[in-house]
């Protein structure tokens, strides 16, 4: 038995009032699946599918504008020059993606495990810190259901402690990982010495299916496999841990009004589906400026003193509409252009993948002996719609 299976978890002294803590992001890492597909792959599969009679005609439309050119995928169903030994299709071969949910979520299990694993280790390399340093466990997920879940099994392939704090976040879409960062930076600024790590995995290509109609032609137009981790550690202002990470300093939340129908996920019996609402641009593009000034007004901030903008890449009119409602440039949305691109939307991930290309721009200033990045803002969207997002300063 390990050491750390064979001590009780410590109690850590809650800081004093006058004592000022943020939670800080001293790790980070992302990862796919193993299959790369680009989008004229995906377009070939679709145009395939004898349940799209009706929509083929607009297929090339949907996935030509799109601005995605490669995505990830767990299954080698898309790609499958790439299948590597021992791996099998999981879909059969008359391309009508007919599966029970139940061996969608097992699939799920199958091709999550080792990537969370992977993920979450490189987060903490990347944070040098040891496995006995987590006392807190984030696992968020829209796409697999599972009991026990990746919780318990990070437990056994990480080597954390049994004992360890766990939360699970579910259902909360693309906006998910803001909420994950929600709960990991709670414990890390009540925990001082402990820290929290929080992953998002969402493995979409399992729930693939092909409806003769136009909303599943864009779910599948757009949707990816990726995982990203972080590890939030409490932090004073100054200390030499912290020093030039990006610090959360405070985290706000937004359920826009008369925006149910905007995004809408269901389980079913053929997989976990998601409905988009076609005036669900609209609702970012009206909304985001309000939410936006309220979030930085709490702060005495204004649009003009951020120097960063992480947008979910939820896609093209996403994107486009984010930045119409809060005028900014493609230079200021480059980042959630470049992760759409090269992986299109991968759930709540997605905004993780913009952090890190952020992140490594300003290591490489600071390696320059250059200022670096000061402030930004990153935000994704829930079901209902809500807007989520946090605010960072660099320490």
């Amino acid at each position: 038995m390990s050491a750390i299976s064979e001590l009780p978890f410590e109690a850590q002294a809650t800081p004093k009032k006058d004592e000022k803590i943020i939670p800080v992001i001293m790790g980070m890492a992302t990862g796919n699946p193993p299959y790369r597909a680009s989008q004229q792959q995906a377009l070939a599969i679709a145009e395939s599918c004898p349940e799209c009679n009706s929509i083929k005609p607009v297929l090339a439309r949907i996935y030509g504008n799109s601005r995605i050119d490669y995505r990830f995928m767990a299954v080698p169903d898309f790609t499958p020059e790439q299948k590597l030994e021992g791996d099998e299709n999981f879909f059969d071969k008359d391309l009508m993606f007919k599966m029970p949910v139940e061996k969608r979520l097992d699939m799920f299990r199958e091709k999550s495990v080792p990537l969370v694993t992977k993920v979450c280790k490189d987060a903490m390399a990347d944070a040098g810190i040891d496995v006995e340093q987590i006392g807190k466990l984030v696992v968020v997920s829209s796409t697999g259901f599972l009991g026990p879940g990746l919780d318990a099994e990070l437990i056994k392939t990480l080597g954390l402690w049994r004992g360890v704090d766990r939360s699970l976040i579910g259902f909360m879409g693309c906006a998910a990982a803001m909420n994950g960062f929600r709960v990991a930076n709670d414990f890390a600024m009540s925990h001082p010495g402990k820290m929290a790590l929080m992953v998002c995995v969402e493995i979409s290509s399992v729930h693939t299916t092909f409806d003769d109609n136009v909303n599943d032609a864009i779910l599948h137009a757009i949707f990816a496999d990726g995982c990203a981790a972080a590890v939030i550690s409490g932090e004073k202002p100054g200390s030499a841990a912290a020093k030039g990470k990006f610090g959360i300093v405070d985290t706000h939340g937004w359920l826009m009004e008369g925006t149910e129908d905007g995004i809408t996920l269901s389980i079913n019996e053929n997989g976990i589906s998601c409905i988009l609402s076609k005036y669900l641009p609209q609702y970012i593009a009206k909304n985001m400026a309000g939410y936006v000034d309220s979030f930085l007004g709490m702060h005495g901030l204004q649009k003009t003193d951020m120097d960063f903008w992480a947008i979910h890449p939820g896609g093209r009119r996403i994107i486009e509409e984010a930045q119409n409602g809060l005028g900014l440039s493609e230079e200021q949305a480059k980042y959630s252009w470049t992760v759409l691109s090269q992986y299109g939307n991968m759930l709540s991930p997605s905004v993780m993948f913009v952090l890190e290309l952020i992140l490594n721009d300003h290591k490489k200033a600071l390696a320059k002996g250059e200022r670096g990045l000061k402030q930004g803002i990153a935000f994704s969207f829930s079901p209902g719609v809500g807007a989520e997002g946090i605010l960072i300063n660099v320490m």
